[in-house]
């Protein structure tokens, strides 16, 4: 099995440390007869190393990644507090136990009253250089990976701009020629000309105002409704689709055209003409979050596409964006599909 990049780099870092130590040993202590590199000292150095890139393997795999990078100082400060007295204590083990046994010999002078002082003040040093190492390099390395991230979502949405503008037939010209019809229809059938202004903001609403990745959540739902407008207008009386939006509509933003894949993805392949079976939409706004809830009868003449492209495309949109701080997870048990997704606002 290859090593990836990542792992790579951080065994070169780790095989450098250990290389620049063991000269800075050589160089300082020459003239020591207690450490030199001769028995039985080579058990201090090992348990030593192994303390400290202990503290680094599990500062980089678990704290940084959990509370550094979430920003969460509170609790990475009480894991660096924990990583020194596991230090300190791992240490003091191996090195005034184990090896005391063994040889008879100490690491610290045995006349120093303070040693588990000595141990937990000579751990703090250590214990921070090594977090430090761990965590620098932790974070360039997910800079690196938000940086190529963020590039593969800005290829993928000028390509999908591409395609859209390549789609349009001269929009300005289709938009015209709707306000024409509403203008002429809005007198004689007044209901007809309302539909064709909300095809129209439907229409300019894709066309112009979803080239950023947020948008106004208060836009978003009403570009939903529109949506939702038109299908209750082909089944009329048939359409039973329930939408329920709880909570305060202010300023948030959310990705633009975030929510519509659930939408669509109801009404395209789910039962919505069945009053036995209607089909549920729920989406709920606190101050700091948004979830939406789908729940529909599967229609049994459609392909589902609850593990499709579409899904995945929405899947790798929201890692860039917003990484683990969001959820989202798709249920089918015949005859109902279930779709979930909760992201900060």
């Amino acid at each position: 099995m290859k090593l990836t990049k990542e792992l790579k780099y951080n065994l070169l870092i780790v095989f450098t440390l250990v290389v620049m130590d063991l000269l800075w040993n050589e160089i300082t202590q020459n003239n020591s007869s207690k450490h030199q590199f001769k028995h039985p000292y080579y058990f201090l150095h090992f348990t030593s190393n192994f303390c400290f890139y202990g503290i680094y393997v599990l500062n980089y795999l678990v704290f940084a990644p959990r509370f550094l990078v979430k920003k969460r100082l509170l609790f990475y400060g009480s894991s660096f507090l924990a990583m020194i007295l596991l230090f300190a204590g791992t240490r003091y083990v191996l090195e005034e136990i184990i090896f005391f046994n063994i040889t008879g010999l100490h690491n610290y002078n045995i006349e120093n009253p303070n040693l588990v002082t000595t141990y937990l003040f000579d751990s703090f040093y250590y214990t921070f250089r090594f977090c430090l190492y761990s965590s620098v390099v932790y974070l360039l390395f997910r800079y690196i990976e938000n940086k190529e991230q963020l590039h593969k979502l800005n290829l993928e949405h000028q390509k999908a701009q591409l395609t859209t503008l390549k789609a349009q037939i001269s929009p300005h010209f289709l938009f015209n020629t709707l306000n024409n019809f509403y203008i002429e229809l809005y007198d004689e059938k007044p209901d007809t000309a309302e539909d064709i202004l909300k095809l129209s903001e439907l229409l300019r609403f894709v066309t112009y105002e979803t080239s950023d990745d947020f948008m106004l959540l208060k836009k978003e739902l009403k570009f939903i409704k529109d949506y939702l407008y038109f299908f209750k207008r082909r089944y009329e009386d048939n359409f039973h689709v329930h939408l329920s939006i709880n909570g305060v509509i202010e300023n948030q933003r959310i990705p633009s055209l975030i929510l519509i894949h659930f939408i669509e993805n109801v009404c395209k392949h789910g039962i919505i003409n069945d009053n036995k079976r209607p089909a549920k939409i729920k989406i709920n706004i606190t101050s700091n979050e948004l979830e939406i809830i789908t729940e529909n009868y599967i229609n049994s003449s459609e392909k589902y596409m609850g593990a499709g492209i579409g899904s995945k495309n929405i899947q790798k949109r929201l890692n860039v964006l917003f990484k683990d701080t969001y959820s989202l997870n798709y249920q089918q048990k015949e005859p109902i599909f279930k779709a979930f997704l909760k992201l900060p606002l």
